[in-house]
């Protein structure tokens, strides 16, 4: 009984681990997208208009587009959330692979 026992938690452990590997594989590959954690809400735009007259007005519309134009090139707006998320995914695949080798070790034992 104990043999039998044994065996099967070696396996499930063995073949939790497999899984594991093959969804990160599948995930770091681009292969499939990674499990949405953090998601970001819809942004609104938010524009403070005040009625500036003249060039003075212009320019500043202008150096703000500028700017929103150069920092998205640098940050595009879905780097953080799709970091996050594989940073979680990662923390969880090795919680997951560290419990499936201690139930492997357990089948072990009992083998």
């Amino acid at each position: 009984m104990k043999k039998v026992i044994g065996w099967t938690l070696f396996l499930i452990g063995v073949l939790v681990i497999i899984w594991g590997i093959w969804s990160s594989f599948e995930i770091f590959t681009a292969k499939k997208p990674p499990y949405e954690i953090f998601k970001t809400p819809e942004a609104e735009e938010v524009s403070l208009k005040q009625e500036k007259a003249g060039l003075e007005g212009q320019m500043q519309e202008q150096m703000q587009q500028v700017i929103k134009e150069q920092f998205e090139k640098m940050l595009p707006s879905d780097f953080l959330p799709k970091l996050f998320n594989l940073i979680a995914w990662s923390i969880f695949m090795g919680i997951l692979v560290f419990g499936a080798g201690k139930l492997s070790s357990l089948g072990i034992k009992l083998l």
